[in-house]
């Protein structure tokens, strides 16, 4: 574990080293990142705090949501942004300190979708007491569902590229429990809280993780039938290397989802918002995944 003799490095807290990293824009939305980082890597703070704040702050942007009125809506606006920076910083503290774990990965992923299932919930009561009813949830849950699987699409393919730079690590594309970490659970009181946060993961992220993965192997092989050319790199290399591919799958992310809510919170317009999430967000998930496929060769 880092100590306050250790120099900071925000190579080390980043998912990536520079040499690495694509452009991913989801790092435009949270500025003065690398300074934040540092601040907090010399003090006792824990990623589990921030993720913890995070979700909090989800919740409170849901609740201002959920009054109606445009001045609550900005500020949900505000502490929605609030939660995705701190989402950002928690797990740079944690590669920073050297204190990642397995733990870790699932409570951010589950902090994740208790704010964003508390946020269109808010989101839907603000437009159904507006005159929509109960229209309002049938457009705000699909839509949540829409900005989860997209966000699963983006993790697939940033996990498949670290995957390739060093090997498995803390995520995996395919989180199914394997029979020896079953065993390894059941030793221990705190190996069977994170089995139990391994179940819950997977009856919300299971079903997303495996559309994601579906997906990509229907892609590479429609690539593969069009004469797929590797030009002298590996499969792997050329397919989850591709840093300009993987740019754009960077839109998808959560990250990306909230700032477009908040411009179109700015205007007004959550029902539009909900609407533009299902139609262009699936629409340029499906051109850009499987429109590789046919582009590929």
């Amino acid at each position: 574990m880092a100590n306050h003799y250790e120099k900071f490095s925000f190579d080390k807290a980043s998912k990536f080293s520079s040499e690495e990293r694509f452009f991913d824009i989801n790092y435009a939305w949270t500025p003065a990142l690398p300074w934040v980082v540092e601040k907090l890597y010399y003090t006792p703070v824990r990623p589990e705090a921030i993720i913890f704040m995070s979700m909090s702050s989800g919740i409170i942007s849901a609740w201002f949501y959920a009054q109606g009125d445009y001045a609550s809506s900005l500020l949900g606006v505000l502490f929605i942004q609030l939660k995705n920076y701190l989402d950002t910083v928690d797990g740079h503290i944690a590669r920073a300190k050297g204190i990642a774990t397995r733990l870790g990965r699932f409570l951010d992923s589950l902090a994740d979708a208790v704010a964003y299932l508390c946020l269109f919930a808010g989101i839907g009561y603000n437009l159904a007491s507006k005159g929509m009813g109960n229209k309002a949830y049938l457009l705000s849950f699909p839509a949540m569902a829409t900005g989860f699987v997209l966000c699963s699409i983006y993790c697939y393919y940033l996990v498949s590229y670290k995957k390739f730079l060093a090997g498995e690590g803390l995520n995996r594309t395919d989180e199914g429990i394997k029979e020896s970490e079953r065993t390894g659970y059941m030793r221990s009181a705190s190996g069977r809280l994170l089995f139990f946060l391994h179940l819950i993961y997977l009856l919300i992220y299971g079903w997303q993780d495996r559309l994601a993965a579906w997906l990509d192997l229907n892609a590479l092989d429609k690539a593969r039938k069009g004469g797929l050319k590797l030009s002298g790199k590996s499969l792997e290399g050329f397919w989850y290397a591709d840093k300009k591919f993987l740019a754009g799958v960077a839109p998808l992310c959560f990250g990306t989802q909230i700032m477009f809510l908040s411009i179109f919170t700015l205007f007004g317009c959550l029902e539009e918002f909900l609407w533009f999430l299902i139609i262009f967000g699936n629409g340029y998930a499906a051109a850009l995944v499987l429109g590789r496929g046919r582009g590929a060769g």
